[in-house]
């Protein structure tokens, strides 16, 4: 199993915006074609907008489905609140699916 890790602030200027969001999204588009699983890692992040999430991890799950986010992507290194924040955006797109 071929595994990518893809460091959110290495990829972003920040995690507050649509642009960065984008930024997020083309490179986990990048990698889903080279890799069986992507680990997003929030490591060094402490805040994040619903904005960055709808540019990154929202588009992604229009594009390809929500079992991509079940199946192929994991988030790891993120602190208790942005794990949070996460979690109730992703409860809030099966809601939506």
């Amino acid at each position: 199993m071929n595994t990518i890790k893809i460091p959110v602030k290495d990829i972003s200027q920040g995690t507050l915006s649509n642009i960065d969001g984008v930024n997020l999204k083309i490179a986990i588009e990048n990698s889903l074609g080279n890799a069986d699983i992507i680990l997003l890692s929030f490591e060094g992040i402490s805040s994040i907008s619903s904005s960055f999430l709808n540019s990154s991890i929202g588009e992604i799950t229009d594009k390809f489905g929500f079992d991509i986010l079940k199946d192929r992507i994991k988030i790891t290194n993120y602190t208790p609140h942005l794990a949070g924040i996460i979690q109730k955006y992703i409860s809030n797109l099966r809601c939506s699916a």
